[in-house]
Order: structure tokens, then sequence, then C-alpha cells
């Protein structure tokens, strides 16, 4: 464990078991989808729907910010699956991580903790929330860091670095894709399909923004099972 981990790590660990009210609701906190997925899209919905001069810079940036989560969640997949594996602190028995009450990592074994998704995941969508309004960005960036990402550290889910790097990664995927020869085009045809097929285009927003919310926990059970299944028809 490199010296950056090892000193929050550390400071981390002065704290923990020290108060069973607040391991509890960093427990309650670290998954729940409101908290995290909901809060964020509800921004989006705000936004999209706000009275402005800028609405249509708005909703390009929307837009942006949508594509950009799908990119994000499949490129920390990738990064995940194929850099070298590294053990989460709450499974890892040689840094002596003191587990908070109530702390568990029952089906985070087998994932790899570098780089951390959701770090990916939100810092993209706080991007480009940002990239909407400077001051209510930055106090998206705060929300992810402090609700999101903290209590991942905290219960031992993953390392700061892994954050670090999940969050550095998120905004740059995020700053990439809104760039004008990529988000141009990009935007022009959804404002053409929304135009023309209203009704469709709403429906399959409220579907994209809700898994957005849950991180795209539906379609990923699906991908993972359908792996599954053809790797027994495969062997």
């Amino acid at each position: 464990m490199n010296f950056f981990d090892a000193s929050i790590m550390k400071c981390l660990g002065g704290f923990s078991q020290t108060s069973k009210s607040f391991d509890a609701f960093m427990v309650f906190i670290v998954d729940n989808n409101f908290l995290k997925g909901v809060t964020i899209v509800s921004l989006l919905w705000f936004f999209w729907f706000q009275k402005s001069n800028k609405l249509t810079f708005n909703r390009e940036r929307i837009i942006i910010c949508i594509v950009s989560s799908f990119i994000s969640e499949f490129v920390a997949r990738a990064l995940a699956l194929s850099l070298p594996f590294r053990l989460r602190p709450i499974l890892n028995s040689g840094i002596n991580f003191i587990k908070p009450f109530g702390s568990r990592a029952p089906d985070l074994g087998t994932w790899s903790s570098f780089p951390s998704d959701n770090a990916v995941f939100f810092f993209s969508l706080a991007t480009g929330i940002f990239l909407i309004s400077r001051r209510v960005g930055i106090l998206t960036y705060l929300y992810v860091l402090v609700v999101i990402c903290f209590p991942r550290v905290y219960l031992g889910y993953h390392f700061p670095t892994d954050i670090l790097a999940g969050a550095i990664l998120g905004i740059v995927i995020t700053y990439f894709i809104s760039m004008e020869r990529i988000s141009r085009p990009l935007t022009q045809k959804v404002f053409q399909f929304s135009n023309r097929y209203t009704g469709l285009f709403y429906t399959l927003c409220f579907l994209l923004i809700y898994e957005i919310s849950r991180m795209f926990y539906e379609i990923r059970w699906v991908g993972s099972h359908l792996l599954y299944l053809m790797n027994i028809h495969i062997s």
C-alpha cells in the first residue's frame, strides 16, 4: 500500500468503531440509490425543463452527460477487468484495516477495487452538471465526494487512490465528449429524434434516467447472466 493510501486509511481507522451511530449511518448511505443516483439525476431533470435563455445549451450538456455516463461505466469496468487485480481494504488481511461496525462486502471479493466505478460514474455526471452551472457543479462535486465516495473509503470498499483515479477518469471522459466536434453531431441527432418522435423520446429518457440512477444495475445484471450462459454453452 502506498504512502498516500496508508496515511488516509490510518487516519480514518482512528475513527472506526468509535461511534455505532456514525458507522451505521455510513452503512446506510453507502449503497442507498436515492442518496446516490436519484439525487444527482434529479438535477438533470431540473436543468432540462428549467425555463432559461440557455435551454438549448443546457439540454446539449445533459445529452453529453447521459452519453458520458454510459461510456464512463464501460471504461471503469473494462479497466477493473484488465488491470492487475486489487483486493479491497475490507477483504485485505495484510493491511490491518479496522472494520467499522456493520461494514461488510459479501459480493465484492471478485471485483477489483481499482478504479472505483462509483467515482468514475458520478464524477462524470457531476462534470456534466458543472458544464451547465459552475456553482451547482461545484456543489455536486462536493456531494459526490462526501456522500458517495467518502463512505466507500471509510467502510473499506476502496482505497483513496481508487477514488482519485476514478474521479480524474470520470471528469476527463465528460470533458472529452463535450468537445464540439464530438458533441455537436451527437446532440443534433438527438434533437432531431426528439422532435420527430417526442413520445418515444421521453419514454426512452425515463428508462435511461432510471438506469442511470441505479448505475445501470439491471443492464449489468442481464449482461453478466448472458455472459454466464454463453460460457456454459461454449464449454
